[in-house]
């Protein structure tokens, strides 16, 4: 059917031309409808954006290829629009929503033939030949005859998919945006109790040690709040990561140690009827001192790693099963990115996750690691778990294999290289600023008196040195306080900024060290900082934070960071390496 000849004022033959020109060349669908919806004729850009043939096209009805305004099909329909949006843009839909888009569009539809309208805009989904769907911006006209009654629709389509796409990241990226400022709030404020908390524990433990009760029940009480509170310290580190709110800080850390520590925590997160089965390479622990069992990594970013592939497993056994985690030392041809020689045998360790869940398909695999792709059902998912462990493994130069199959459960491999041999003795003795050792991220082995004993000596060797120590959070400093004072040093303590300036005036040529939380009411650590350096060029620093990243590098002087919680000896020790430091020096 010549449709352009149906107009009546289409009489000219090149007129006709030119909009025969125009509806074949327009890069947006244009489909010709009758007033009941029935197609009548469909330009290239419309087939190829619909997946049909024009010849296809002519004579169906538009609720063929929209299902979502035929209210018959409600009911069949509505679940389906819920799973399958979220799956392929990220989005959600309730049904709510959705039969209100309905009724909006038909209540608009009528204005139109009324003639209270020229036309209309509206946004809705799509379904294509192939069953892939296509988000679309719908602009819907009437064309009318001599008389100027209707006489047929003209309906425009634009491809929105990947600007829907896009805003649905937006607002992912804003979501996370919000999460990250409400979790360093909240790790500021729940790190210091647990300095106060863990330093405390240190103290106390030692106590009891000296006075004989070291095999009493007091100290078995006393390290079960210990470790409760380095459990704590690791949740705040998790969502701190989560929320991008943490630098990493790579250490030697020995893989079966961390698995260790987060296995009563991964139990809890996934359920009774999930049964966690660990299985540690125990070589792995044998060969600490080769390096083969120790990864340079974030202690933090391991545990998310076996968070997110322990919680990814959960979710595909709704009905219970089992995930199997395991560690293994190997060695293998396989290139590490940026790390060996093509071909090179590279020591390496391998984490294993596997589950007896539903399975994926080759088309899932392929997706697997995208942002923000899931095939959770809206609400259960945000599509970064995956995503988030990639870009983990990649940083610290390991791989990733993926084995699954509809049915047949998932297996995920992670491996991580080993820390040469050439690094071990470095990696035996190394700390970071965190105060995090490579056996313990908290505290140390030793028992806390034998380990403040050491720390004491620590501070011995820099001899008699005035500290000033500044915090508003009156557990965290008071607990400083204590172990600094017991490892003999001299203390000057401050509760704000505006203290501390005062204090310093008073005793400026005695002080060697300063001590400042970073987040204070009014100035903070770093303002601190600057304004005593200016008046003393040698002055040390030392600035602790829950969560923020390194100070300007524009500060002058020795500045350095310690992160919040932190054992008893690992503050002296991190003190001792500071006062040692020569200004202007690493």
């Amino acid at each position: 059917m010549n449709v352009v000849t149906q107009f009546p004022a289409a009489h000219d033959y090149e007129r006709e031309l030119r909009f025969r020109a125009m509806f074949e060349g327009a890069a947006i669908g244009i489909g010709i409808c009758q007033l009941d919806g029935r197609m009548v004729e469909a330009n290239a850009a419309l087939s190829g954006m619909l997946g049909y043939s024009r010849q296809e096209l002519t004579g169906t009805h538009a609720g063929d290829f929209f299902p979502e305004t035929r209210p018959e099909i409600h009911s069949e329909i509505h679940a389906d629009v819920d799973s399958e949006l979220h799956r392929e843009i990220g989005g959600e839909i309730s049904r709510e929503v959705f039969l209100d888009n309905v009724l909006l569009e038909q209540r608009l539809l009528g204005e139109l033939m009324r003639g209270e309208r020229g036309s209309f805009e509206i946004e809705k989904r799509y379904r294509r030949k192939d069953g892939s769907k296509l988000w679309g911006h719908l602009s819907v006209s009437l064309g009318r005859d001599a008389r100027r009654q209707p006489a047929f629709l003209i309906a425009m389509l634009a491809d929105a998919t990947e600007r829907k796409r896009v805003e649905e990241h937006l607002r992912e990226a804003e979501k996370m945006e919000v999460i990250g400022r409400l979790a360093g709030g909240i790790a500021h404020d729940f790190n210091n109790l647990l300095t106060g908390i863990l330093l405390y524990c240190d103290l106390l433990s030692a106590g009891l040690e000296s006075g004989g009760w070291e095999q009493s029940e007091l100290c078995q009480h006393v390290e079960e709040v210990r470790m409760a509170g380095e459990q704590g310290a690791a949740l705040t580190q998790q969502l701190l990561a989560i929320a991008r709110k943490q630098a990493a800080k790579p250490c030697p850390i020995p893989i079966n140690a961390i698995v260790t520590s987060t296995k009563n925590l991964l139990q809890r997160l996934i359920g009774e009827q999930i049964e966690l089965i660990v299985v540690l390479d125990s070589a792995l622990d044998s060969e600490l001192d080769s390096g083969a069992g120790l990864v340079l990594a974030d202690p933090a970013q391991l545990r998310q790693i076996l968070m997110n592939l322990v919680l990814n497993a959960r979710d595909a056994m709704a009905q219970g099963g089992k995930i199997r985690l395991s560690t293994r030392a190997v060695e293998s041809p396989r290139e590490f990115p940026g790390k060996a020689e093509p071909g090179s045998a590279r020591r390496a360790v391998s984490l294993v996750v596997i589950d007896n869940g539903c399975g994926m398909d080759a088309e899932t695999r392929a997706r697997l690691f995208e942002p923000f792709f899931t095939t959770k059902k809206p609400g259960e998912g945000t599509g970064l778990g995956l995503a988030t462990v990639q870009r983990i493994v990649s940083e610290v130069g390991g791989m990733i294999e993926v084995e699954s199959e509809p049915g047949c459960g998932t297996c995920v491999r992670v491996f991580l290289p080993a820390i040469e041999q050439s690094s071990t003795r470095e990696a035996s003795i190394q700390r970071t600023s965190t105060g995090h050792s490579p056996t313990r991220l908290f505290s140390n082995q030793a028992s806390p008196l034998v380990a403040l004993a050491y720390a004491g000596e620590l501070a011995r060797e820099t001899g008699e040195k005035t500290i000033l120590l500044v915090d508003d959070n009156a557990p965290a400093r008071k607990s400083m306080q204590r172990v600094l004072l017991d490892a003999g040093y001299r203390i000057l303590a401050a509760s704000s900024a505006k203290q501390a300036l005062k204090v310093f005036a008073e005793h400026s040529g005695a002080v060697d060290l300063l001590i400042a939380d970073f987040m204070m009411p009014g100035l903070n650590g770093q303002a601190v900082a600057e304004k005593f350096l200016r008046q003393k060029t040698d002055l040390k620093v030392l600035l602790i934070s829950g969560y923020q990243d390194a100070p300007d590098e524009s500060v002058v002087g020795a500045v350095e960071t310690i992160r919040k919680p932190f054992s008893g000896r690992a503050l002296i020790e991190r003190v001792s390496e500071v006062l040692h430091r020569e200004v202007g020096r690493p």
